[in-house]
């Protein structure tokens, strides 16, 4: 310790003459001692800092230093020096025991802190300022004791900023006065501290930048390797990509040849639908053309005549019909006949008082020649057998013509049909539709169901759906008035507009509307292949009553679901025509061209606009109403309760009980609505009681009197339970009831 005090102090001796040369002594001390790797110190709170230009010094000399190198003729570290310096150093031991290197650090921050301290007790002598950061190095007592000599000289600007490129970045300052060393403390202090070589204090610090050194290669070589790794994971997903691309393409390629395939198919499929189908419909018209023929003879045919000089059709009867005639007559000659000879045998009865003849019997019975040829007076006892005879031969006569009237009744219903059929088939043949055209590229049209005054409906092949449904054509007049046309189709558009959204299995479904031209346009509806009430009803000219309430409680629980909430619906066409029969039998109501839509809040019903329009038939007086001040009447959807007790009344007797034989014209004329005030029934057919009171109630002349359409549907006399059924089950709740009530 002794040789290094006296060793310093002759440094110290020769600061004088060496003052100018400091700088350079300091560059060439910097060189040697400043170890090519980052230096570290510890901060105040004893954790590792970095210099902010370790990295400089690690990677290559600075520029000034060069020139320094070059001016003082020192040579500088070359870049092969560095790294073989940097090879030693991450030689170290990195593996060192931990307590070890802790100790180490504390006193290294020991040091830092001590020279921080005395940095900034004398931070007014020196021009140049500590490293960024606050980190301070350790310095070379040799050094120590060079600055310990003469006062120091004032760095002139030029100097100053050559200084903070030289040893002063990473030392600290000198502090604690003459005989000051590293950290502020004096001789006597430095002169107790364990002497430290300089190889031993750059190991010290050298220790922790090779550690992170050593770390950077690590993470430099994992990233290398993820790099590698990401770069071969990325060319397999380029190759898969491009696998999938052409993937994509090929089912791409493989979907759209599907596609023409299917659309080829498909177009061959409904070619050939199309044609099996008109092939159908031509068959079906030509059986029908050939039924026709076939009945023509046997049921009759229309014929032309003219009277005058008017042209009219008139039907000329069949051979079916000649011949039932003519056994008619002949029986009713044969009742004439014996009501001769009953009358002839009557009057031989001798006359009161008269002897009685001896001889009995005489001539056949029956006949007339044989009742001439008797005696003239006959005996009593003769007469009561002969009466015998006569009543039997006219029972059997009777029982005959019923049978033959029968079955003219019967030939009557098939010549209505046969009539019908004709006037279809007439009315189809010109028809523009009538060659089985496509319409709307979907509906194949077949053969005419019926033809009404402004529409006609036919049976119809929906291609897509492969179904058969009904399509109603609707035709435009071109001799009508803008006004007409427009009135029309505004009718129509509402009956869409009301039909589309009812979904029942008592209502015919709307499907479908569009437009053919400027004057046609098509519905499309439900299929019902079973005809219509009217039909049925002319068929059979009366109904059972069971059957006809069977029908009328089909047709409230349709008007039932018309006047649910959130709908009211009046359909105020309600007639036989309207009601058709599915294939199992079942109503469905349809046409709801004329209905009328209640607004929300209308509790009293709804003004009529549209007075003179329906079936004056089926119409309730209020309909026919005039009044003086020119309002509307006012009506509900007890206008369709008064149609259902009409159509009650015509199933059960045959016939309409308001005007039955007269047109509308004459119904309107005549007033006859107005005056329907009181319904009369026959005696037969026989109906119920129950019947005529249901029929009086729906035919109501007084709106208020009148039930509406959820008090018709809950009228006793719908219900098809037994009454003894009823009555024990009204016994057994009021039973429960009771039971509950006790408990």
């Amino acid at each position: 310790m002794e040789e290094i005090l006296q060793r310093l102090g002759a440094s110290n001796e020769g600061r004088g003459s060496v003052q100018q040369g400091l700088p350079d002594k300091l560059a060439l001390l910097e060189r040697r001692l400043v170890p090519a790797s980052p230096v570290a110190s510890l901060d105040n709170g004893g954790s590792m800092l970095l210099n902010q230009n370790s990295v400089h010094s690690v990677t290559q000399p600075s520029a000034a230093h060069q020139q320094r190198s070059q001016r003082d003729g020192t040579p500088s570290i070359s870049n092969s020096q560095q790294q073989q310096q940097q090879r030693s150093l991450d030689g170290l031991e990195a593996s060192s025991e931990q307590p070890l290197k802790r100790r180490r650090l504390q006193a290294a921050g020991e040091t830092g802190r001590a020279g921080s301290k005395a940095a900034a007790a004398g931070g007014g002598a020196r021009g140049a300022s500590p490293p960024a950061g606050g980190a301070q190095q350790r310095m070379s007592p040799f050094l120590a004791g060079e600055s310990g000599g003469a006062p120091r000289q004032q760095p002139t600007p030029s100097s100053s900023k050559k200084q903070k490129n030289t040893i002063s970045r990473y030392f600290p300052q000198l502090s604690g006065g003459p005989g000051g060393v590293v950290g502020g403390d004096t001789l006597a202090t430095a002169a107790k501290r364990p002497s430290t070589s300089p190889g031993q204090s750059e190991q010290q610090v050298a220790q922790p930048a090779a550690i992170w050194v050593q770390n950077l290669q690590l993470e430099a070589q994992r990233l290398r390797e993820d790099n590698q790794r990401l770069s071969g994971e990325l060319e397999r997903a380029q190759q898969l990509q491009a696998e999938l691309g052409n993937s994509l393409q090929r089912l791409e390629s493989d979907a759209a040849d599907a596609r023409l395939r299917s659309s080829s198919r498909d177009e061959a499929v409904r070619d050939t639908l199309l044609r099996l189908a008109i092939a159908t419909a031509r068959q079906e018209r030509e059986i029908g053309y050939q039924r026709l023929q076939a009945a023509a003879p046997r049921l009759g045919c229309l014929s032309v005549r003219r009277r005058g000089i008017d042209v009219q059709e008139v039907w000329d009867d069949g051979q079916a019909f000649t011949d039932l005639q003519a056994k008619l007559r002949v029986l009713a000659q044969q009742r004439e006949s014996i009501e001769a000879a009953r009358k002839a045998t009557k009057r031989r009865l001798p006359l009161p008082g008269a002897a009685l003849p001896v001889e009995r019997g005489g001539g056949e019975p029956g006949s007339v020649a044989a009742v001439s040829a008797a005696p003239s007076v006959l005996h009593p006892d003769d007469w009561v057998v002969q009466e015998e005879i006569f009543k039997a031969r006219l029972a059997a006569i009777k029982r005959e013509d019923e049978l033959l009237r029968g079955e003219l009744a019967r030939l009557e219903s098939e010549k209505m049909t046969h009539i019908r059929e004709l006037k279809r088939v007439k009315d189809e043949e010109s028809s523009r539709f009538a060659g089985f055209p496509v319409l709307n590229n979907r509906y194949l049209l077949q053969n005419m169901l019926g033809r009404g005054g402004f529409s006609e409906v036919y049976k119809a092949f929906d291609l897509v759906s492969l179904r058969e449904v009904a399509c109603k054509i609707h035709q435009l007049n071109s001799q009508w008035s803008e006004h007409k046309k427009a009135s029309y189709v505004k009718h129509s558009v509402r009956e869409y507009h009301i039909h589309k959204e009812l979904q029942h299995p008592r209502i015919v479904s709307l499907l479908d509307i569009f437009e053919i031209d400027n004057n046609t346009f098509a519905t499309v509806l439900q299929l019902v292949p079973g005809g219509d009430l009217d039909a049925y009803c002319k068929l059979h000219e009366t109904l059972p009553e069971r059957e006809a309430k069977t029908i009328v409680a089909q047709i409230l629980s349709g008007l039932v679901y018309l006047n649910t909430k959130p709908r009211s619906i009046i359909h105020y066409d309600l007639k036989p025509a309207n009601i058709l029969f599915d294939k199992n039998g079942e109503c469905k109501i349809t046409d709801f061209g004329l209905s009328k839509v209640v607004d929300d809040g209308q509790t009293q019903g709804m003004e009529l606009t549209s007075q003179g329009a329906g079936t004056y038939w089926y119409l309730p007086p209020e309909c026919f109403v005039v009044r003086h001040d020119a309002a509307a009447p006012i009506i509900s959807n007890k206008v369709d309760v008064w149609s259902v007790g009409v159509i009650f009344y015509q199933m059960l007797f045959g016939r309409r009980p308001f005007g039955h034989e007269l047109s509308q014209e004459q119904i309107l004329r005549n007033e006859v609505m107005l005056n329907a005030r009181e319904v009369a029934f026959s005696a037969k057919p026989a109906i119920s009681a129950e019947a005529k009171d249901f029929i009086r109630r729906c035919l109501a002349y007084r709106q208020e009197d009148r039930m509406d359409v959820h008090a018709a549907a809950a009228h006793p006399y719908l219900s098809f339970k037994k009454p003894a059924k009823a009555a024990k089950e009204g016994a057994a709740a009021a039973a429960a009831a009771a039971a509950a009530a006790i408990s």
